[in-house]
């Protein structure tokens, strides 16, 4: 299989896995201390992370839940932050700008920062209240946390079930991305050069398609792409797919499949050039049926990659180039 090496792939994923203990320590501290509500904040990629642990929380907690862009926040405010507030934040750099102004931002008012921080020596290692090193989970980071505060509120008495079910998941991630591999490089080699594609998920793959479309192709592969929720769609999108259009539709197990597949019977009438990426494809061996849906966003990433792997060789373009981002001062 063209550039994968799955020593590194497992090792990254396993990496991810390490980090749920000390996310779970953190969060029982803060359970046992009390807090008021909860924020989510980010940019970008961060941002498009914790939205689709949201959708999670929104169909299955009543966890006081507010998600917020970091420039947003210290742009606008928000009236439910109070010295109270429990405020959860990543970061690879470790010194996102507008992550350490939304840091600075909700410490002045007396709220208690987690990070989940790539850098050990950067800003925001030093600035949050709670730390835990790495930048190789991101799902694990963001869906312990909260499916963990679900947890003490009892309303997800599943979740040592669920962590325990998950363990293996490098090893099933790893086989997904060799079934997917064929239809990924089949993907980018017939749309590498399309003028723009259209990028469409719901329910907790809504911030994937996001995240992708955006923070992947446009940022790192500087492709013409646009992001569409899968709800929206129907209100706007619909009447500018023809034939020729790219589309690609992110579905997955939860109840937003019913909306997807709304989508897909549209597209597939209209437009010879439609991409289904589905996370109902894939055998997952060993994961409970009943938390398919939950994982799907875990599943979807690593088709992904495999995409970007591709795309990264046919265009012939390392996803590490930028021509603006941290390259000019803006």
């Amino acid at each position: 299989m063209f550039n994968f090496n799955e020593k590194e792939f497992l090792q990254v994923e396993q990496n991810g896995l390490n980090i749920i203990q000390d996310v779970e320590n953190i969060v029982d501290t803060i359970c046992k201390v009390g807090y008021s509500n909860i924020f989510f904040v980010g940019i970008g990629g961060t941002i498009a992370y914790a939205k689709q642990t949201e959708t999670i929380v929104k169909s299955r907690s009543t966890l006081d839940l507010h998600v917020e862009n970091a420039a947003d926040l210290v742009a606008f405010g928000n009236c439910h932050l109070n010295k109270d507030t429990i405020v959860i934040i990543e970061s690879k750099s470790g010194d996102t700008k507008e992550i350490v102004h939304a840091v600075d931002y909700v410490h002045k008012i007396g709220a208690k920062v987690i990070g989940y921080i790539g850098n050990p020596k950067s800003i925001l290692s030093e600035k949050v209240d709670y730390v835990i090193h790495g930048n190789s989970g991101p799902y694990y980071y963001w869906f312990s946390a909260a499916l963990r505060l679900m947890y003490h509120k009892g309303e997800f008495d599943n979740y040592i079930d669920f962590i325990k079910n998950i363990q293996n998941l490098p090893v099933i991630l790893s086989q997904v991305q060799k079934d997917a591999d064929e239809k990924c490089e089949a993907y980018a080699e017939k749309y590498k050069d399309a003028p723009i594609q259209y990028f469409i998920g719901s329910g907790n793959l809504e911030g994937w398609a996001y995240c992708y479309a955006m923070c992947i192709l446009e940022e790192m592969q500087w492709m013409r792409t646009k992001f569409v929720s899968g709800s929206d769609f129907f209100h706007g999108t619909l009447e500018v797919i023809d034939r020729d259009t790219s589309v690609i539709l992110f579905k997955g197990e939860d109840n937003s499949r019913q909306i997807m597949n709304r989508v897909d019977n549209f597209v597939q009438k209209i437009s010879a050039n439609v991409t289904v990426f589905d996370t109902k494809d894939y055998a997952l061996d060993t994961i409970d049926k009943n938390y398919r849906g939950l994982i799907s966003p875990f599943v979807m990433r690593a088709i992904c990659q495999r995409i970007s792997v591709h795309l990264e060789h046919k265009r012939r373009h390392p996803l590490e180039i930028r021509r603006y981002y941290r390259c000019l001062d803006y």
